[in-house]
Order: structure tokens, then C-alpha cells, then sequence
């Protein structure tokens, strides 16, 4: 018995796992710029509300609402967002 990771619950071929490699492969070639907001308290960074976004799409799921409540509950969601590199 290992320990179990959020990582090692979801399959290697979920679409989620494709949609976190294409957003990261991809997301160099957009040039997208983050703004230094000193103000207010930390966003996600872009590539993982992107991420987050082109994956509920897949999934049918349209209301902000809801994918907050998914990305902080479900564990799809919550991996989705996550790197290796970074806590969130």
C-alpha cells in the first residue's frame, strides 16, 4: 500500500491529462502577459484558469459558479489546475 496522490486517482488517459498537456504546450506560443497586481489577494495564474476553463468546457459545464465549486471539491478539477512546480 503506497501512498495515494490526487495525481495517481485519475487515469493516464483521462481527457483531463490531454488538456493540461496541450494548455502547457501551447500556452508559450500565446505570449501572454500576467499583470503585477500588488493589490487585492492572489489569482490563479492564467495557464491554470485556461486549463481549467478548456476543461469544463469539454465537460458541458458553463456556470463560474460551479467550476469554482468544482476546481476547489472535485478532484479532476482540482488536478487540472495544479503543476508540479506550483501549490494552488
Amino acid at each position: 500500500m503506497g501512498i495515494v496522490t490526487l495525481d495517481s486517482n485519475i487515469p493516464k488517459d483521462h481527457i483531463s491529462r490531454f488538456v493540461v498537456d496541450f494548455i502547457e504546450e501551447v500556452y508559450l506560443m500565446l505570449n501572454i502577459k500576467e499583470p503585477k497586481n500588488k493589490k487585492g489577494r492572489d489569482s490563479l495564474p492564467i495557464d491554470s484558469m485556461l486549463k481549467l476553463l478548456v476543461y469544463a468546457k469539454i465537460e458541458h459545464v458553463e456556470s463560474a459558479k460551479y467550476i469554482a465549486d468544482m476546481a476547489r471539491y472535485h478532484e479532476v478539477y482540482r488536478q487540472t489546475i495544479r503543476t508540479l512546480s506550483s501549490k494552488v
